[in-house]
């Protein structure tokens, strides 16, 4: 028969000894166990209980139905995240030895009560799996299943404050996996776009053609805004808020190295009041002002071998933001086509994400080219 799981009891606090207890009483007597039987079982229950409380930090209880040569049996897994039963308590088999503190203490007696009785510890903590044996006869299993899930629910509905703080504990628990995964996640993420950066510059450093060139620098200027960017969502305190500022200042940064074997001296100024604004739209603002200092690298500093470059942005959230980015370099020739209007790859994302928060783009051409982005007011 293959094990049933029944429920799981967290072990915190005294209290939920208390609880242990109460439900090993109850699938005990669903099973079958004789009055001596059970008393001796549900003592070593409790005994395994206390030992993670007091000496694994906090653990788990999980108890499942299987059968035993024909007979009942009640499974018991119990975790810890303690610092485990040094291994001198143990003999070469795993079990438990003649300890006499800490650890292990009162094990040797659930092993000589136990069925089964096995144990895998180590430093990041101790799981002890156990199974105790009826003597009545196996009746169906899936009635027996059933009837250990009814009194259950009855036992829960006794105590209804148990029960929901033990949803809770379980809703709480779900939340910090969920936490810690999503931890990893990004961990792993930033490490790689971390490393994709450093890939496009290595391959950049290695490139003959300037053609290559220019392609990996824009790369590298638009990785690098998502780079900063999913360090920035990592370190802010807010609902995923980020700062404006400092992600401007750090396109502004990967654009100047990016382009520093060029042979051209750029400035590239901020200026930027500090906010804290929705994380979508701070990275849609980076991005766009990547595109446009790329841009102005590659076509407004012509025949020089110097220029500037400022960014600059103005107002606020509520009264509605205008980005400005701006160069002192050649403007546009006379005839040529319109920037805004362009099919080219940079011009196509700056109209996208400038359209996607409902803003409105203006192109002026006078002392170099001025590009302003106006955002609509939210407040």
């Amino acid at each position: 028969m293959k094990p049933a799981k029944l429920t799981t009891v967290n072990l915190e606090k005294s209290a939920d000894v208390a609880r242990l207890r109460e439900v090993a009483m109850t699938l005990t007597n669903v099973l079958g166990f004789g009055a001596f039987e059970r008393t001796r079982t549900v003592t070593a229950i409790v005994e395994l209980g206390r030992n993670a409380i007091e000496h694994g930090q906090k653990g788990r209880a999980t108890f499942a139905l299987t059968e035993v040569r024909g007979k009942p049996a009640l499974d018991l897994t119990v975790i810890d995240q303690g610092r485990g039963i040094p291994q001198e308590h143990l003999d070469p088999n795993g079990a438990v030895g003649s300890s006499s503190s800490g650890m292990g203490l009162g094990l040797r007696g659930v092993q000589r009560i136990a069925e089964r009785f096995e144990v895998e510890t180590g430093h990041e903590g101790t799981r002890i799996n156990t199974s105790f044996l009826s003597s009545a006869a196996v009746p169906d299993s899936g009635l027996l299943a059933a009837r250990a899930a009814e009194a259950l629910s009855a036992l829960s509905a006794k105590d209804p404050t148990a029960a929901l703080t033990e949803q809770n504990r379980a809703l709480t628990e779900g939340i910090a996996d969920r936490d810690l995964l999503m931890q990893e996640l990004h961990h792993r993420t930033g490490n790689n776009l971390a490393l994709i950066v450093a890939l496009i510059r290595m391959s950049k450093s290695q490139a003959e053609a300037e053609e290559t060139h220019q392609v990996l620098r824009e790369l590298e200027i638009r990785v690098g805004a998502l780079a900063k960017a999913h360090e920035l969502m990592q370190r802010t305190t807010g609902a995923g808020d980020l700062e404006l500022g400092e992600m401007l200042q750090e396109v502004a940064s990967n654009a100047e190295r990016a382009f520093s074997g060029s042979g051209r001296e750029v400035t590239i100024g901020v200026v930027c009041p500090q906010m804290e604004l929705e994380g979508k739209l701070v990275i849609d603002i980076g991005l766009i002002v990547g595109e446009l200092i790329t841009n102005a690298y590659k076509y407004a500093f012509a025949g020089r071998d110097r220029g500037t470059i400022s960014v600059r942005v103005e107002g606020s959230l509520q009264a509605g933001l205008v980005l400005n980015v701006a160069d002192d370099g050649v403007g546009l020739p006379e005839g040529a086509e319109r920037p805004e209007r362009s099919q080219s790859l940079g011009w196509r994302m700056i109209r996208t994400l400038t359209f996607q928060h409902g803003a409105t783009l203006n192109v002026e051409s006078a002392g170099g080219l001025s590009v302003h982005v106006k955002f609509p007011a939210q407040g």
